[in-house]
């Protein structure tokens, strides 16, 4: 996003969704950040001896574009267009919904939508005219030298494709001379609400909530076109909170008013929203701090987007939003001054967030409702509740659905319970900080917490060895929801605590499947539906389970190869969690495998998946939409993360007849391709997501059956899950199997020695790491000199293990050698300093192997100081031959 040739500070970018009444909510969450901005801004103002802020700041003053859609684009006019601060935005705004949604038109009247568009345009005028005293003041503004643009987005009811801009300043493209209140009218006319506007030669203009209700792709296309190459900043992107998916019936009254294809858009704005979000998100993942998205989880499901009188449920959801500890991490991220993305700065570990369920959801009203009143008659004392019955009825939908629309729990802590080791890595990671990756400590954190509302979700408890009881706070507060095929589990709960999960009702399952074959607008999806609802009620004895297989048959039958491939590959993954950025890291690595024959078929299922390139990830999303499209697999919006059910895993596992076992190698291999030896914050993160699928694919395979190089990527995800007695066993086959095949010199053999050596040392057994490393250190010195950097760390592990043993005498005479390799270090390093420059690849490497040294001996400070200087260059060069630098060797023990 830099260039040589761009100008000016970091852009600060805001983008602001539509929702109706809702907006309030992107209101109170800016009103928040230009706070903090303030308390900042006056600590900076306190230390420099100047006088302090006494009011807000504006956010026109601190943000260079602001983007918005329907009610965020009339929020976006009053703080860009019209420089209002927060407050009076706020009170303004809150007057506007008043006026607009009060009152409805006669019902014989909605043709042209239900609420008078008169009254919106009065109200819009009425608030420029405060403002500008001039009630038809022009949206485009003269001199833009050093002014906030901004723009809001609506469509051309002629052509719904591509989106049309409203903006306060000139560009390229044609302009439309209209007034502020109009560009108000034009970006919040939903065809349900207001009556289409027309501007110019009999152009009418809708919502541009249909197709970009959330705007951030929009806000960044004009930030390139208006600022050419100048570094992003901050991208923030507020949302008007997670909403219900409001179906419109297909008999219905507007269907015969409005066209389909507006009935479409209305249908897809829920999604839009969270879609836009994972494709902003992706293309910021490598910028960390940089971009920034703010929405409501909770509470604002119940809320429809013209009930004005609920605006004081918004800003109590708001409120409460903004307490979390994560929301509050991301704000103080947020208002820091925005600058180059700083690569050191330690990346908060996340929690999983609860999916949403499956859309459209029908049925279940029975066991929601049971749901419903069972929670929220507990007050304050425990509830428990257990959903119940068969694999694929339906439990995880119907949780995720109550999960959805319940308002009362103060926060929502989603568990993968498929087994323990699942299980322990979401408990762990739900204390925001919890570094010692304790289930312990986090269980003792929810058991102290205030907010005693809170609900712990276990999904998929199945496993009839697993305690599930240990896992539970000691408390009385909070709440638990448990899905299971364990019918012990009801046990947990007391009275009415519980719900079995049959099958659907036999017109909800018929409604479902013809509704998902017509949402895909294909006559040939229309015959598939049609022939299961005829093999349904044809077929005898069990119509839901043959339904179901009859289902997925028929959808493998329509598949193309890289989708039948990637369905394969799913169901030797573990069933959730599966991240395409695990198949993108593997298909641009360069790494190649022992195992000729194998590689050329992983590179053969990776090429299926996508082209190798930039538009990698776009070919693998298509691949993926095939299989979302029959149902097969699900796309998790809120974690970036696609999941399938068990049970097709379980189907499609059949579909592989005998090549099994080939596949499980693929995929481990596949796993390995996308682990890096590199050692950020980003890299623990991403091998931690790794664990479980590397669980799920390695079963029934020897290890000896495995090459080396996936043996070891697979140890290291062990070991940094602390997992030793795994770790163990692999990296026993990988030293013995490169002894065969490199011999005992080769240095990826002593590597493998060492590592074996470093998790015998983790797990306590001296003696066994002693051996190891006492023979890694004698060959390095014969192969590699005593001052070489790998001769030393094998130096200071082994001094390490004698002070273990109590060996004092040993660990000295080492530290003797130390002293030696430390002057040595020092001549090298002056004398390459002298020669070839402070700023040299070969001088910054010397530094920081003698930082290394300083740090063997416990010389924090002499380590520190090298550490600093050696960083600070890197930084200052920004060349490829020094990233292969670091301020420590990375070697591992």
């Amino acid at each position: 996003m830099t260039s040589s040739s761009a100008e000016g500070p970091p852009l600060r970018l805001l983008a602001l969704d539509g929702g109706g009444i809702r907006g309030l909510s992107e209101l109170l969450i800016l009103k928040e950040v230009m706070h903090k901005l303030m308390f900042e801004e006056n600590k900076k103002r306190k230390k420099d001896g100047e006088e302090p802020l006494n009011v807000l700041p504006k956010p026109c003053d601190y943000f260079d574009l602001i983007g918005g859609t329907s009610t965020g684009g009339i929020i976006a006019l009053m703080l860009g267009r019209l420089r209002m601060d927060v407050d009076m935005a706020i009170k303004s705004y809150d007057n506007l919904a008043k006026q607009v949604f009060s009152a409805m038109k006669p019902w014989g009247h909605w043709g042209d939508g239900k609420f008078k568009a008169t009254a919106l345009e009065a109200a819009m005028k009425s608030v420029v005219k405060t403002v500008t005293g001039d009630s038809e003041s022009p949206l485009l503004e003269g001199d833009q030298a050093g002014v906030c643009r901004t723009f809001v987005c609506t469509k051309n009811a002629y052509n719904m494709d591509i989106p049309v801009l409203f903006r306060t300043y000139q560009s390229s493209e044609t302009h439309s001379n209209c007034k502020i209140w109009e560009a108000a009218r034009a970006t919040s006319a939903a065809p349900t609400f207001f009556k289409r506007l027309i501007i110019g030669r009999d152009q009418p203009f809708i919502d541009g909530g249909l197709g970009r209700n959330n705007p951030s792709q929009v806000v960044l296309e004009e930030a390139n076109a208006l600022f050419g190459a100048r570094q992003i900043g901050c991208l923030v992107s507020i949302g008007t909170g997670q909403a219900g998916v409001n179906e419109i019936q297909k008999p219905g009254l507007r269907q015969r008013i409005l066209p389909t294809d507006v009935i479409d858009a209305l249908r897809r704005i829920t999604t839009d929203c969270e879609s836009i979000h994972e494709d902003v998100l992706h293309r910021f993942s490598k910028l960390p701090n940089t971009y920034f998205r703010l929405n409501v989880e909770q509470g604002m499901q119940g809320i429809e987007l013209s009930e004005w009188e609920k605006l004081s449920n918004v800003e109590a959801h708001t409120m409460q939003y903004m307490r979390k500890a994560e929301v509050a991490q991301k704000l103080a991220m947020l208002v820091m001054t925005p600058g180059p993305p700083n690569e050191s700065v330690p990346q908060a570990r996340e929690r999983k967030r609860c999916p949403l369920p499956v859309q459209p959801f029908m049925g279940r009203e029975e066991i929601l409702d049971k749901m419903r009143k069972y929670f929220e008659s507990g007050g304050d004392s425990r509830r428990v509740f257990v959903l119940h019955g068969l694999g694929g009825s339906g439990k995880t939908q119907i949780a995720l659905k109550f999960v959805q629309e319940s308002t009362c729990f103060s926060n929502i802590f989603y568990i993968d319970a498929t087994n323990e080791q699942t299980l322990r890595t979401d408990l762990e990671a739900i204390t925001l900080g919890n570094t010692e990756q304790s289930v312990d400590a986090s269980l003792h954190w929810l058991a102290t917490q205030r907010e005693r509302n809170w609900l712990l979700f276990f999904d998929n408890a199945d496993d009839v060895n697993l305690k599930l009881k240990n896992f539970i706070p000691q408390c009385q507060s909070g709440n638990i929801l448990v899905t299971t095929r364990n019918q012990e589990l009801r046990l947990l709960s007391a009275k009415d605590g519980d719900a079995k999960v049959g099958a659907m009702e036999h017109e909800d399952a018929r409604n479902l499947l013809l509704y998902r074959a017509r949402a895909e607008e294909s006559d040939e999806n229309k015959v598939l539906a049609e022939a299961i609802v005829q093999h349904e009620e044809f077929q005898g004895e069990d119509p839901y389970e043959r339904a179901v297989y009859a289902t997925w048959s028929l959808s493998y039958d329509k598949l193309d190869v890289s989708a039948r491939s990637l369905l394969q590959i799913f169901s030797v993954l573990h069933h959730e969690g599966i991240s395409e950025k695990m198949f993108e890291k593997a298909a641009s690595s360069e790494e190649q495998l022992e195992d000729s024959e194998l590689q050329n078929k992983v590179t053969e299922l990776l090429n299926e998946l996508g082209r190798r390139g930039p538009d990698w990830s776009w070919d693998f999303k298509q691949v993926t939409k095939r299989l979302c499209s029959y149902s097969l697999v699900e796309y998790d919006a809120r974690n970036h993360t696609y999941s399938i059910h068990p049970l097709v895993q379980q189907w499609s596992r059949s579909t592989m007849a005998g090549n099994r076992q080939l596949m499980q190698k693929c995929v481990l291999s596949i796993i390995r391709l996308s682990i890096s030896y590199t050692f950020d914050d980003q890299d623990y993160k991403y091998r931690r997501t790794l664990l479980q699928h590397i669980s799920s694919s390695r079963a029934s395979i020897d290890p000896e059956q495995m090459m080396p190089s996936v043996l070891d990527g697979m140890a290291l995800v062990y070991s940094e899950q602390g997992q030793w007695k795994e770790a163990e066993a692999f990296e026993v086959v990988v030293m013995e199997k490169r002894k065969q095949l490199l011999g005992d010199d080769h240095p990826d053999t002593l590597t493998s020695m060492g590592s074996l050596a470093a998790t015998y040392w983790n797990q306590g057994q001296w003696k066994e790491a002693e051996v190891l490393e006492v023979v890694v250190m004698e060959k390095r010195k014969q192969l590699l000199g005593d001052g070489h950097p790998d001769t030393l760390t094998s130096m200071a592990n082994l001094a390490a293990t004698y002070w273990n043993q109590g060996q004092w005498k040993e660990a000295e005479a080492l530290q003797g050698q130390w002293k030696e390799a430390e002057a040595l270090q020092v001549v090298v390093m002056e004398k390459r300093k002298e020669l070839l420059g402070d700023d040299h690849p070969d001088t910054l490497t010397s530094m920081a192997n003698l930082a290394a040294t300083y740090r063997d001996q416990g010389q924090w400070k002499e380590a520190e100081e090298l550490g600093v200087a050696v960083r600070e260059k890197k930084k200052q060069l920004l060349s490829g031959d020094y990233d292969r630098l670091s301020p420590y060797p990375t070697y591992k023990r």
